[in-house]
Parts: C-alpha cells; sequence; structure tokens
C-alpha cells in the first residue's frame, strides 16, 4: 500500500495538509467479512477536515492518480483497496 500512501500524502499536503494524510484504519478495526483490512491490503484515510468541495476534489484526485485500486469515498474518510486485477496480478485471489 506504499503507492497509494505517498500519493495521498502529496494530494493531502497540495490541499493544505502539512501534516499529510491521516490513515485512520489498516489492519486496525471492524470491517466487513473479507475485507481488505484484514490481510494489510486496504487503508481508510482521514478527509473529514475538508470542506465539501475539497472532499470532492481530493476524492477526484486520489482516484485519477490511482487506476488500479478501487478508491471509495465516505463521509469521514477515503478507503482505498487493490482492483480485482491489481488482487489477480498480486495473487490474492
Amino acid at each position: 500500500m506504499r503507492r497509494p500512501l505517498k500519493t495521498a500524502e502529496k494530494i493531502w499536503k497540495a490541499h493544505g495538509r502539512p501534516e499529510g494524510v491521516t490513515i485512520t484504519a489498516g489492519l486496525n478495526g471492524v470491517h466487513s467479512a473479507g475485507s481488505w483490512h484484514y490481510c494489510g491490503c486496504a487503508v481508510d484515510l482521514r478527509n473529514n477536515y475538508f470542506n465539501a468541495v475539497e472532499k470532492r476534489q481530493v476524492f477526484e484526485e486520489l482516484k485519477a492518480a490511482l487506476p488500479e485500486y478501487d478508491v471509495i469515498g465516505h463521509s469521514t474518510h477515503i478507503h482505498i483497496e487493490p482492483s480485482d486485477s491489481l488482487a489477480e496480478k498480486w495473487r490474492l485471489i
């Protein structure tokens, strides 16, 4: 998950977050059965300090920069996990 985190770090800083990205869940937390979180292949990144317009911009930039990942926006975080094709390439499925 280094590439998504490095990409998110740059985007967060470009949007005025000098501390960079904050991971709210990785291996920790409670997630749905079969979640990629449980094998270390998913992260949730805090976005609730951005206003609605910035949230959308950050989400769109992240999605465009990481086409091989599933980038899912939520009200308080952005979830990133490998797409099915990337998971197959990594031999996870």
